[in-house]
């Protein structure tokens, strides 16, 4: 079974290292084999319409499209076309029959090509097919700015894109209280966790789902977790998927049987992975974290979420903020609001019995006994029977909130009656009304699919979590922006927090609006909804884009939407400022450290860390003000010392000590302005098994706390890391405000030089651009200057801890092949246009 094993092992490589460029070849261009695992087939016939064509509409535009037969209708009064665009009345073949069909790196590419675009150019449609297991009767999405040119790109997100999957219970149960992991499954993407500062190798995780197979995924059916190697072809399983365990009072998921471990002295026969999970109220849209293990096969990840907290707790939790009809979901901050549906009154039947009923409120028509809020009809009696009575407390529960009428009349037994009208977001096309699931004599239960329930979750952060905003978010207030005599009410990749009297879109991200003489608020406009994750422009800064807004004044076939800026600033969280009006769109800037990711930083003796980027110093000898030496002990009684700044002659002045196993020397300070963290890693401490003990201090800004102390994070059997909270860090003095510039020609205006220097300074720079025009007319220098002249940029990754940005956003990477090992600049729309 071994030597099996083995043999699979390599086999499994060998078919990924042939095959993973393999273009499709199929009789049946709608029905592809999987050339990795060649396990299973893509099978699209069934997007085919046996009556009409697929209809997409893009404000002047119309694009008829079928993905696997010829239109059903003729296009420009021509058959054999696969896709048609109408604009200004004119018909245009923009894609004939049959397609390309390319599978590359998992990525699946029905390619069309149509008449000519130009005298030199012929219209290109690419269709990419992306696996979303939760999306049926789905229709393409267009890249819009795409169809300014000839070379137009559409995804489409289907679960006919995916391949097999395993997929476990997401919930366990200790000691009474209830645990649910699974609004961290993910249906359409994976995460991914880059593993340190040295390489390009990611982990790829789902949580009691098998890795989605997609472009750049491409894992084995079974995993939970699997490696992207950077230094080996192919991926590494790193356990099959599993579900959650309570062990010694953790919640964590443990992956195992994984592929067979090579390093020496490790008996473990298999790779596994284990993720624990920490129940945090205060974080929100998190990231899992790789903290160790590769070296012992047993890869530790730590993930700090709401949704590591009991059920129990995050209900509790929702009703201390509920208000009038109105609930927080614990886990996203998304409110519930169900103040629209006040003030109607509603009706329902099932077997012949009549129910009228009110949201929030009671009824007012006497048919039942006062403060009933359902109503069950009695045509024998002049009183109705009360099935509950009305009231405001609108409960959260995973999946939809619900109202708990109860109190009725009398049943049976003595037990009063009660109702349950349970709020779900329904699929799309549900009808948007009540039904009666239940109903007997004491109870009724209603369940009503309605769109006011309907989240719309945006990850707060770019590809990869290299840049996370999701520490800007508000969710009990909004940020408020004042110009003159306009408001702007803003929020961060989430809707507005509701505010009396103001009353834009319904989900809008930003509102503008201004108040009357009576302090009310009138003009209200939307300036965007958020649909889209924060992006990496063509300078490194981050981008986030609100869409959808109101209907723009100066184009009614325009929507407003609002652009945003988070330049990397030293401004802690910074505020947005408004800059200008343009084309439809409100152009704002954010500055901000949290963009800033992660500097790295040196030790100045004898107890402060200062940062490259901003020249932040920390003095963390007032960590010792109180007590000189921390202790630490782990489950076991396992004691560790912690003396950062060495002023104790301990364990031979490692800042970090076990009895007399030194955890290493000062390697690393980083300073990760995305999530507030100053790391201190020591390496190269005493001899351990497989090499030498290693550990890690995070220190986190926690104003409230006061020093802290030290808690243990992990531990493995030759390595150790805590963590910290404390507001010694949060306090950091900065010699500077901004991060260093060179100079550049606008400094020459700080100087007073002489007449003959301005004259001098004229000719020579003359001279100057003659020979830099061309020594310059090679493009590759021309690169070369960029990469040189833009310091701003250049200061940012050099202070990075190394991120490489390799693509932006999910559709980014579809789009293009990128080569793992190679830092992308570009924007998506330069992307496209490439």
């Amino acid at each position: 079974m071994y030597k099996l094993n083995i043999l699979l092992f390599f086999y499994y490589f060998a078919i990924v290292t042939v095959f993973a460029n393999t273009s499709a070849v199929n009789d049946s261009f709608c029905i592809i084999h999987e050339p990795v695992l060649s396990l299973f087939s893509y099978n699209f016939t069934n997007l085919i319409n046996s009556t009409k064509d697929v209809v997409l509409n893009f404000f002047n535009i119309t694009i008829r499209l079928q993905l696997c037969s010829p239109l059903k209708e003729k296009c420009n009064g021509k058959d054999g076309y696969g896709v048609c665009l109408l604009k200004n009345k004119e018909e245009k073949g923009i894609g004939k029959m049959p397609p390309t069909v390319n599978i590359t790196q998992g990525r699946i590419s029905f390619i069309f090509t149509g008449d000519d675009c130009t005298s030199k150019v012929k219209y290109i449609v690419n269709i990419i097919m992306k696996c979303d297991y939760k999306a049926e009767n789905s229709y393409p999405e267009i890249f819009p700015n795409t169809l300014k040119t000839c070379n137009i790109f559409m995804i489409w997100k289907t679960h006919l894109a995916c391949g097999p999957r395993i997929k476990k219970n997401c919930t366990v149960i200790n000691n009474g209280l209830h645990y649910d992991l699974s609004p961290l499954t993910t249906y359409s993407q994976n995460y991914i966790i880059l593993m340190d500062n040295k390489t390009s190798s990611k982990i790829i995780l789902n949580v009691c789902h098998s890795v989605i197979f997609e472009y750049n995924a491409l894992c084995q059916s079974t995993s939970g977790a699997c490696l992207q190697n950077s230094s080996q072809i192919g991926y590494v399983n790193l356990g099959d998927v599993q579900s959650p365990t309570i062990t010694d009072g953790k919640l964590m998921l443990e992956y195992q049987d994984g592929d067979l471990c090579k390093v020496k002295n490790i008996t473990m026969p298999h790779i596994k992975t284990t993720i624990s999970f920490i129940c945090d109220f205060e974080a929100m849209d998190t990231f899992p974290e790789y903290i160790g293990g590769s070296e012992e096969c047993h890869y530790q990840i730590i993930w700090k979420t709401r949704a590591a907290c009991s059920i129990e707790f995050l209900r509790n939790s929702s009703i201390a903020t509920a208000g009038k009809c109105t609930v927080n979901n614990p886990l996203t901050n998304f409110t519930y609001d169900l103040r629209s549906l006040m003030s109607k009154n509603f009706t329902i039947t099932k077997n012949d019995i009549q129910y009228k009923f009110k949201i929030c409120e009671s009824l007012v028509d006497n048919s039942c006994v006062t403060g009933t809020g359902i109503c069950l009809s009695n045509n024998n009696k002049s009183m109705g029977i009360s099935m509950g009575k009305a009231n405001t407390n609108l409960i959260w529960e995973e999946g939809g909130p619900y109202l708990n009428y109860t109190d009725g009349d009398l049943c049976e037994n003595g037990r009063r009656r009660y109702t349950i009208i349970a709020f779900f977001c329904g699929p799309e096309g549900s009808p948007n009304e009540p039904l009666i699931m239940e109903q007997n004599t004491c109870q009724l239960i209603i369940h009503w699919n309605t769109n006011l329930v309907c989240e719309q979750r945006i990850k707060c952060a770019t590809d990869d979590n290299e840049i996370n905003l999701s520490s800007l978010i508000k969710s009990t207030d909004n940020y408020i922006i004042k110009v003159n005599k306009t408001e702007f009410h803003i929020n961060i990749c989430r809707p507005l927090v509701p505010v009396s009297g103001l009353t834009c879109i319904h989900g809008s991200a930003i509102c503008k609006t201004s108040l009357n003489s009576n302090n009310e608020y009138i003009n209200e406009t939307s300036l965007g909804l958020s649909k889209e994750s924060p992006m990496l422009n063509k300078n490194h800064e981050t981008v986030l884009h609100y869409v959808d807004g109101s209907i723009c004044p100066e184009n009614s076939k325009k929507l407003i939407s609002s652009n945003f800026t988070f330049p990397c600033y030293n401004n802690d969280k910074g505020l947005p400022e408004f800059k200008k009006y343009e084309d439809c769109t409100y152009i704002f800037e954010w500055k901000t450290s949290i963009t800033c990711g992660a500097a790295m930083g040196n030790w100045i003796s004898p107890c402060i860390v200062k940062d490259q980027l901003f020249s932040h110093e920390c003095n963390l000898s007032l960590l010792h003000k109180n007590e000189k030496v921390y202790y630490v002990k782990n489950k076991q009684g396992k004691e560790y010392s912690i003396n950062i700044c060495g002023e104790e002659k301990v364990c031979d002045n490692s800042a970090v000590c076990q009895g007399n196993n030194e955890y290493g020397s000062l390697a690393n300070v980083i300073f990760d302005y995305g999530r507030n963290v100053i790391k201190l890693q020591y390496s190269n401490g005493s001899k351990c098994v497989n090499g030498f003990y290693t550990s890690e201090v995070w220190f986190i800004c926690n104003k409230s706390i006061g020093i802290g102390t030290p808690k243990l994070l992990w531990e493995s059997e030759c390595s150790a890391k805590f963590e910290w909270y404390t507001n010694v860090t949060c306090s950091c003095q900065s010699s500077s405000q901004q991060p260093t510039i060179p100079s550049n020609a606008h400094d020459v205006q700080n100087f007073s030089p002489s007449h003959t220097g301005i004259v001098a300074v004229i000719v020579l720079s003359v001279i100057a651009l003659i020979i830099a025009l061309f020594y310059f007319r090679n493009p590759d220098k021309r690169a070369c200057l960029r990469s040189c002249i833009n310091p701003f940029s250049s200061r940012r990754g050099n202070s990075r801890v190394q991120y490489c940005r390799v693509d932006t956003t999910e559709e980014a990477r579809l789009l293009l092949d990128v080569d793992a090992t190679q830092c992308q600049t570009d924007s998506d729309d330069d992307l496209l246009n490439a």
